[in-house]
């Protein structure tokens, strides 16, 4: 004989469900929503720019070699003699190897106008034009007393792509870069924007 305190299985289920949803309802609640960050806006070209000598136009390769933890969401900073620590809440809108590639040759742009730079594809009109490839050997922030410095390491290099036969490019170079930054997720962010428009800077300017 069945007791009469025994619950249906179905309305014991719904209970269930509902204490769940509950529960999840507040692990949500104290969660702290995660804000995004990009390489947005337009820094300022630093005092000191030279737009170079060389008038090609530019192709900046559509890839970009980084180190393989910025192949992440999270904004890190070193911690300790080989830490990382990601910041709390705070991710990359968009992949830094996506983005990256976008807003150098929008800076390069900016600093060598009127001569062209495009992105990955050769200009259509088969002007004289170079290819631009660089590399990011490191691109992290670290504490620096009470706030941050973001270092930029990039090397380039240059091969021909609609040139004549044993036509001159411009030398390789490398560059360091330290941003001194507020230790804060929004100027983090903006450092490392400010950063591409300065290394655009040193690249032109080595051309």
């Amino acid at each position: 004989m069945k007791s009469n305190n025994t619950l249906p299985l179905q309305r014991r289920d719904l209970m269930l469900l509902l204490a769940a949803t509950a529960l999840t309802g507040c692990a949500t609640h104290d969660t702290p929503p995660r804000r995004l960050y990009a390489l947005t806006g337009t820094p300022p070209l630093p005092p000191d720019a030279k737009p170079g000598k060389d008038g090609r136009a530019w192709v900046l390769s559509s890839s970009i070699a980084l180190p393989e933890l910025l192949d992440r969401e999270e904004l890190l900073v070193a911690e300790g003699s080989a830490g990382l620590r990601p910041w709390p809440e705070a991710r990359w809108a968009e992949p830094l190897r996506e983005a990256l590639p976008r807003v150098l040759a929008e800076d390069l742009w900016r600093l060598r106008q009127p001569y062209p730079v495009t992105l990955g594809a050769a200009p259509a009109d088969g002007v004289e034009s170079l290819r631009l490839v660089v590399q990011v050997d490191e691109w992290l922030a670290r504490p620096d007393g009470a706030s941050l410095a973001l270092k930029l390491r990039a090397r380039w290099r240059w091969a021909p792509l609609h040139a004549p036969a044993g036509t001159a490019l411009p030398a390789a170079g490398t560059s360091e870069l330290t941003l001194p930054c507020a230790a804060q997720a929004d100027a983090l962010a903006d450092a490392y924007r400010r950063s591409i428009t300065a290394l655009a800077a040193r690249i032109v300017a080595a051309s």
